[in-house]
Formats: C-alpha cells, sequence, structure tokens
C-alpha cells in the first residue's frame, strides 16, 4: 500500500539585510507543516530510521548504531534463529496501522502481514502465522488492507488542527501572539526583510527531515535553504544524558517480571580508562539487537534531559506540552509520548521494562480499511507467537567492540585489534561486569550519542581493579 503523495508546506524566509542571501534563521515558523508525519517519527524503532537513512547518514549520526545494524546485517544467518534476523533488521512499529493513514508514511516494514482467527466471532488479529491467542486454534485466515476506509481519516491530531514549527522542530499551536513572539525574537518584524515560501514535501524531504533531526538543530533550513550539513561540523555528546525519568509506569507494568542479569568480560586499555572490546555470550548480542527495535520516542520518554545532538527530543517535548484537545484521542496522544513495542518483539530478557503493544483486532482493522482475507493454504505447524527464546542460536560467543562491532569471538581475533589500536599487551586488563536495567540503559544512551558505547556505559566500572591478561 505505498504511496506516492506530497504535502504542501509554508515556510518564513529570513532575508539577510546585509547581501540580501535567503537564510530560514532558527526559530522561524513553518506554517502548515505536516505536523502528524513528524509525529509519527516519535514511533518508529530505531532500526527503521537507520534503515532508512544510513545512506544519507552524517559523520557521528545516531552514536554508533549504524555499526551494530550492518553487524546484525553481515552476521551469518546460521547465528539467528528461524527469520528472526529479518525481523530485527526491518522491525515492524507498534503504531503501523495508524501510520498507515498518512500521505507520507516512513513507517512501513516489508513484513506487515496480518493473521486472523476463522473461528465463529473471533477477532484475534497476529503479525505472525501462529496460534489464536483467545481459542487456541491455528490461524486460518491472511488479511489484506487494500485501501483506506476514509481517505480524509486523521491520525494522532485533529484535522482542524493547526500548529507552527519552529526550524529547531518546537511544535506551537497557531496563534497571532506566538508567531509575533518568534518573529521578534529573531529581530525579523520588518516586512521587507522577510518572504514566506511555498514548498512541496515528497518523501525524499521527509527523509531529509528525519536525517537532519538527529544530527542538526535547523532540520528544516538543511532540507528547503542551505546546502548539508558540514559531516566536520557534528559533535559528539559522550555519555551526557542527564537523569531518568521519574515516570514509573512501565517499570510497574509486571512487578512478577524477573530482571535477569547478563555477564560479559570486558578487555580494557587500563592507562586511558577505555574499552577495547567485550566477550559476550548470545544474550548480550540478544540485548543489542533489541536496542534497534525501540521505538526512538521511548528513548526520550526515559530520559527527558539526553543531550541529543539533533533536535528530534523538541518533538517528543512539544507532544507531551500540547494540550489533549488538539489530539483525536487521549490513546493517539499516549502512542506518541508512551511508545510501546509492536506485539512478539519482546525478548525474554527483560532488563529494557518496555511494554508490547496489544495486537489491533479484525473489527478495528476493517474499520480503518477495506480488507480482504484469504485462507492459507500452508498446513505448516504456526510460528511462535513471541521471540520467548530469544532471537540467537546458543551457546555462542561474540566479541563486541566499543563502537559495537560484532564479530564471532576466535583466538586471533582479540589480539588482531589489541595490536591494531596499538594497545600494548602489558596495559591490556580484564574486567567482569554483570549487566543490570541501570547498565542497559545507559548502553542505549551511549550507544545513541556517543561513538565508544562500551567505554561510556560501563565507566564506573573502570574504577575496579583489572585482571592482568597474560
Amino acid at each position: 500500500m505505498s504511496r506516492q503523495f506530497t504535502e504542501s508546506c509554508r515556510t518564513l524566509k529570513k532575508v539577510a539585510p546585509s547581501k540580501g542571501v535567503p537564510n530560514l534563521s532558527k526559530g522561524v515558523p513553518s506554517k502548515g507543516v505536516p505536523s502528524k508525519v513528524i509525529f509519527s517519527f516519535m514511533t518508529m524503532p530505531i532500526g527503521t530510521i537507520i534503515r532508512l537513512t544510513r545512506e544519507r547518514s552524517l559523520k557521528g549520526e545516531i552514536g554508533c548504531l549504524k555499526n551494530l545494524y550492518e553487524s546484525v546485517e553481515n552476521l551469518d544467518e546460521e547465528h539467528f534463529k528461524s527469520d528472526f534476523r529479518e525481523i530485527i533488521l526491518d522491525p515492524r512499529s507498534a503504531a503501523e496501522i495508524y501510520c498507515r493513514n498518512l500521505k507520507l508514511n516512513l513507517n512501513e516494514s516489508k513484513n506487515s502481514k496480518y493473521y486472523a482467527c476463522s473461528s465463529g466471532n473471533c477477532s484475534f488479529v497476529s503479525y505472525t502465522e501462529t496460534s489464536c491467542g483467545r481459542c487456541g486454534k491455528p490461524l486460518e485466515l491472511e488479511v489484506r488492507l487494500v485501501s483506506l476506509a476514509h481517505e480524509d481519516c486523521a491520525v494522532f491530531v485533529k484535522p482542524t488542527a493547526r500548529f507552527m514549527i519552529t526550524d529547531d522542530f518546537q511544535v506551537l499551536p497557531m496563534s497571532t501572539m506566538t508567531g509575533l513572539s518568534l518573529l521578534s525574537k529573531l529581530g525579523a518584524m520588518d516586512e521587507s526583510k522577510i518572504e514566506e515560501r511555498t514548498v512541496n514535501i515528497g518523501k525524499d524531504e521527509v527523509l531529509k527531515l528525519l536525517n537532519c533531526s538527529l544530527a542538526s538543530r535547523t532540520p528544516f533550513s538543511d532540507t528547503f535553504v542551505e546546502p548539508p550539513i558540514s559531516k566536520s561540523n557534528v559533535v559528539i555528546h559522550r555519555g551526557e544524558y542527564g537523569p531518568r525519568s521519574t515516570d514509573q509506569r512501565q517499570s510497574d507494568m509486571d512487578t512478577t517480571t524477573i530482571h535477569s542479569k547478563i555477564n560479559l568480560k570486558l578487555i580494557i586499555h587500563k592507562s586511558s580508562k577505555r574499552a577495547v572490546y567485550a566477550e559476550v555470550e548470545e544474550n548480550f548480542i540478544e540485548l543489542l539487537c533489541s536496542l534497534l527495535l525501540l521505538p526512538i520516542g521511548y528513548v526520550f520518554k526515559e530520559f527527558p534531559s539526553l543531550r541529543f545532538k539533533g533536535c528530534m527530543d523538541n518533538i517528543y517535548k512539544s507532544i507531551q506540552r500540547l494540550d489533549d484537545k488538539f489530539f483525536q484521542s487521549e490513546e493517539m496522544k499516549a502512542i506518541l509520548v508512551d511508545p510501546k513495542l509492536a506485539q512478539g518483539l519482546a525478548c525474554s530478557n527483560k532488563l529494557i521494562a518496555i511494554e508490547e503493544a496489544i495486537n489491533p483486532s479484525l473489527s478495528t482493522l476493517s474499520s480503518l480499511f477495506t480488507t480482504r482475507c484469504s485462507v492459507l493454504s500452508s498446513k505448516s505447524p504456526p510460528k511462535e507467537a513471541k521471540i520467548s527464546g530469544g532471537f540467537m542460536k546458543g551457546p555462542s560467543m561474540f566479541m563486541v567492540t566499543d563502537n559495537l562491532l560484532i564479530k564471532p569471538i576466535s583466538p586471533i581475533s582479540g589480539i588482531s585489534l589489541i595490536n591494531r589500536l596499538k594497545v600494548p599487551l602489558s596495559d591490556v586488563g580484564e574486567l567482569e561486569v554483570t549487566m543490570s536495567e541501570d547498565e542497559v540503559l545507559r548502553l542505549l544512551v551511549a550507544s545513541l550519542i556517543s561513538g565508544s558505547a562500551l567505554t561510556n556505559a560501563f565507566k564506573s566500572f573502570m574504577h575496579k581493579e583489572p585482571k592482568q591478561e597474560p
């Protein structure tokens, strides 16, 4: 259901008085921009963002998660159970059925099939060809979404809502006073020095906005006015993420869950207190893979003070601040400010306390789309509904570098890396690390904003006396 549309966007250009060079200054409002498309960024899994933007990516963008994504791509399929590698590289969004109503939808997965129960009035729907979660019978119907039931169906916000979006992605309700305040701050009150421009936004422009929002504080300028950002100007904030949110809704979701621990060996450069690499088992690789499944909005929910080098965090903060009256419903706002995993994507290790969304029912799908059901011809046993046993086959051992490159461990791989980094063997030590929820969240943040994820995530362990390597 790929649809090629463009959206009209009105922007204000501030004209520099000296040379008359057009420059869309930070904070100049853009009027009529499709805010719901920008809001949908919050629901996108990190793996999807990397897949869509990596060919356009800037140096240091999204920390070192691009390395992680490419490592999963390059690992031999024999390390993964079933077709789980494809699920990791092209994860589904929990909000995908709503994002399908967007004229410009980046959230679509190649794996977007639905399966339904054919038993009586049962309305159970699953993303996988599994057993019914209610009656236990095999799902026998494949559901195709043919077309939208209502072409004017609004997404997230009400169709009459109008916003101004500043160059650094702050979203404000449209009003005369707000507009005057912004223009006044920019010193752009002289009408002869500003210009209004209408531009058409297609998929390429939305991808560029997404890309720039990760590494720039002026994505509108970079997309529509100025040349692309210089890669040399990108600054990486190492390990600076501020306090975690005090909102405990997700961590309280299941008090019976046992948060299992993950153990690993950290090989460090003792004098510089930096990680060289880690020797890990398959459960640590599963944890890294699960980072790619997380919606980006989850990171901003957990870490509201995160020093993100782009401005995507401003979208999240704006959605939080906006009055509920602008949204289609409380549920629609919650999808954006409290994003969840798509059903079935939770791993057996619960060190990241994020809920799975409830699958839409067949009646919900039918209310949003014209659907067509066909009986499955396959008589093969139903697949697992959840990744309950993890993504990886085991037991296996891997080497993970400081910037999250993954390789199967071998006798010479560690020595080769140590020699390449010119670390004297006498200055190499080994630390035993046990990861709890706090270390996992530090690793998540460090991988987003730093090129040295292991060093920044495990700083507190570096002060311990390491074992001397032979």
